[in-house]
Order: structure tokens, then sequence, then C-alpha cells
């Protein structure tokens, strides 16, 4: 079996997405597992969230067209947990054979009927350079007997968690590298740190109504007059494309334009 610094110096060379999918689906073939897969669990309203992997494509489309994602009580899981998991370790209805079937079970079910047996599950959260948090879930799938899983899990649980940990920035690293050179492989617009410029004084008209403030609150904070407190909240609403004031406060914080 590989050895931990082997699989986090093979990790560290990678210098592309595809590299790393290679790379990460050796060293879990030498664990034992068949394949993996990693996903954005950061948007639950997306239908289809970037995702990388090597899981056969049949279950990728089972996954997609069922909808999946948003009944997953893995992904479910991952976005409340920083520790990792086996698919046993989840809670999931049982169906009584009475009823309508829950999400979470068709998607269990599905998972054992594509030859899954269990899967552990690593969740990774972290902050772009605008502070804004992102998380991912991250799956490896086991095709053999259990009872070869669990006897594997009690000896390499944490070096899975850890080599995981060094091929999600690995990852991170290399996309926002991507970025830099062209377009987005996640399809990410232009640094709007950049891309929507305030000026200082429409950054603190926000960042006080942010806070409460109303206009002529922040008209004595700021030693202007309440004319001139609207007029840097008009421009900072237009340049957000937003629809009020409340919306700009809401896109300038997400964007990581103002501080609360």
């Amino acid at each position: 079996m590989v050895k931990l610094e082997e699989a986090i110096g093979s990790i560290e060379t990678c210098s592309s997405t595809d590299e790393l999918k290679h790379a990460l689906q050796d060293i879990i073939e030498d664990f034992g597992f068949s394949s993996f897969n990693m996903l954005d669990a950061g948007n639950p309203h997306v239908d289809v969230p970037y995702y990388i992997g090597t899981t056969p494509e049949n279950w990728v489309q089972t996954y997609i067209s069922n909808g999946f994602v948003h009944v997953d009580p893995c992904v479910t899981r991952v976005r409340r947990s920083n520790a990792p998991f086996s698919w046993d370790e989840v809670e999931v209805p049982r169906y009584d054979g009475s009823g309508r079937k829950s999400g979470a079970c068709k998607v269990m079910e599905a998972a054992h009927d594509h030859g899954f047996t269990e899967g552990f599950v690593v969740p990774f959260h972290y902050t772009d350079p605008l502070g804004r948090v992102f998380s991912s879930s991250s799956a490896f799938y086991w095709t053999d007997p259990v009872k070869k899983y669990r006897f594997l899990l009690s000896r390499k649980r944490y070096d899975l968690h850890l080599i995981m940990i060094y091929w999600a920035q690995r990852a991170i690293d290399i996309i926002a590298e991507q970025h830099r050179n062209r377009q987005g492989l996640l399809e990410t617009q232009a640094d709007p740190r950049t891309a929507v410029a305030l000026t200082d004084r429409e950054r603190d008209a926000l960042s006080w109504a942010a806070r409460g403030k109303t206009v002529a609150d922040t008209a004595d904070i700021l030693f202007i007059s309440q004319a001139t407190v609207e007029t840097h909240l008009r421009h900072a609403i237009a340049k957000l494309n937003a629809s009020n004031k409340t919306h700009a406060v809401v896109k300038a914080i997400y964007l990581g334009l103002i501080d609360v």
C-alpha cells in the first residue's frame, strides 16, 4: 500500500486537474477503492454542480437525471460537518413498503444497485481570497465486501482524510491558476474587487447601512451631508446592479467589498 508521504508528494507535483484526477485514482485504488468523485456542495439550488471524478458514467447519469444532489443525505451532512464519515454512519429513513420512498433512500439504493457496497465521504470547506466560504463533498466508492472496507478504515481513516485535504487544496490552487490564465474552469466571473470599483465613500456608506445606520446617522458619522450619503449609495447600487440599498449591501458583503 502506498505510503502517506508518497501519496501527498504525487499530489503536490500535479499541474492540471486531469493529472490530479489520475493521481488520486491511483492512490485510492491502492487502498482498495474503485473510484471517487468530488462535487461542489456549496450551491444547493444548482441541479448539476461542478464535479470531477472517476465514477462510471452510468452512475453519473443516474445521479444527475434523478436530481439526487438535492436529496443525497451525504451531501446534506457534508454541509454541516468537518469530519469524514462512511455511508453507514448516515441516517436514512427506513422504507416499510407503504407510502412514498424518501429521496435519501432512493439515492442509497441506487448506489448499491450500481455495485457500490460502501463509501467514504470527506467534507472540505475553504475560503477564497474574497472571504467567501465554499464547500465540497468528496466520496471514495467501495465495491468489495463491506468487511474489508471496515478493516481498511480501522487502520487508514486518518490517512485518507489527510490525502483528501491535500488533494482538494491542490485542486483549488490549480483552478485558481487557470482562472488567471483564461476564463475560469468553473466559469466564474473576474475578480469582483476589480470588476466592481466602489470608491472609499461608497464602501463607507454601504458598510454603515449594513450596520443598520440610517442616512442621517451615516452623514453624522462621516461628517458629510445626507444628500452626499444618498448620492454615494445611489452610485453603489448602480455599480452593483442591485435593485435597492439592502440588495446592494448583501451583494457587497458576498463579494468581499465591505466588512460588517
